[in-house]
């Protein structure tokens, strides 16, 4: 009897054990809807976030894209012995067009030719002579001067605009005539939008100060002169450098049909800096 008086206490035990609720269709809903309003909370902030970090990485590429661009400048223009006219046209009176997508403007002021001083075996000397001269030039250009410019990415990559140096030789005569407003008539390579093409025996080197995955959107080469009557003696005595690049926002689209034009605002930095030139006289 006392066994199963215990066998049956057993059994009214796990009845009762069976008998426990759990949570309702409506608690999961509720409980649900709790973690959905809190995973939103977090996701908005995390996903700014990482949009911040982002930015912030591509500010800090245009600040060093930007610095060393203007190094390499500044350290070439104090070596500057002479620099070149900008206000130059053709035979016809077309003033300089580059390859910077936009046709038929002047872009004078986006080209600056020199003549300095160069690096030879750890010395800092003035470049042979002897009836021939080598120019620095720098200048703005797209990547790819075979296709037109394109600021966004589609079913091409983007070709954007990137300042470029070259070390060349003239074989061209200098000019001597100026036009009624006193630009200098130049042909050549003194009107060349891409100076990569001159012929080997000219061309010393090329390259490109800034990087392709960002744009030039700007880049203006101002020459100060001498304030004074005579034209003769008006040497220059400090360029301005101004300049600007910009690369697209983190999830930026094309704004319609246009490649050129992003949904949001880019982002940029721009710079501006006068280098004196000490060594013209």
């Amino acid at each position: 009897m006392k066994q199963r008086a215990w066998s049956q206490k057993s059994i009214g035990q796990r009845a009762q054990g069976k008998g426990v609720k759990g949570f309702t269709l409506t608690e999961m809903l509720v409980a649900i809807a709790i973690l959905a309003v809190m995973f939103t909370l977090l996701f908005v902030p995390m996903t700014q976030a990482f949009d911040n970090a982002r930015r912030g990485r591509i500010m800090a590429s245009l600040q060093n894209a930007a610095d060393y661009a203007l190094e390499w400048m500044v350290r070439e223009l104090t070596q500057a012995v002479d620099i070149l006219p900008q206000e130059r046209v053709d035979a016809n009176g077309r003033p300089l067009d580059l390859l910077d997508g936009e046709q038929g403007d002047d872009d004078s002021l986006s080209r600056l030719d020199f003549i300095a001083r160069f690096p030879s075996e750890e010395r800092v000397t003035a470049p042979p002579l002897r009836g021939r001269y080598q120019v620095i030039t720098y200048y703005v250009r797209v990547a790819d001067p075979s296709r037109p410019f394109q600021y966004m990415d589609a079913q091409q990559p983007a070709n954007r605009r990137q300042i470029f140096r070259a070390q060349w030789e003239p074989n061209d005569p200098e000019p001597t005539q100026q036009d009624a407003q006193g630009r200098w008539i130049v042909q050549g390579a003194w009107l060349m939008p891409d100076l990569s093409q001159l012929p080997q025996r000219q061309l010393i080197s090329h390259n490109a100060l800034t990087p392709a995955d960002m744009d030039v959107a700007d880049l203006r080469l101002m020459v100060e002169r001498r304030t004074v009557n005579d034209p003769r003696l008006r040497k220059p005595v400090a360029v301005v450098i101004e300049l600007t690049l910009r690369q697209p926002t983190p999830g930026a689209r094309i704004k319609g049909d246009n490649l050129n034009q992003t949904d949001v605002p880019s982002l940029f930095i721009r710079r501006r800096i006068r280098v004196v030139l000490p060594n013209v006289r």
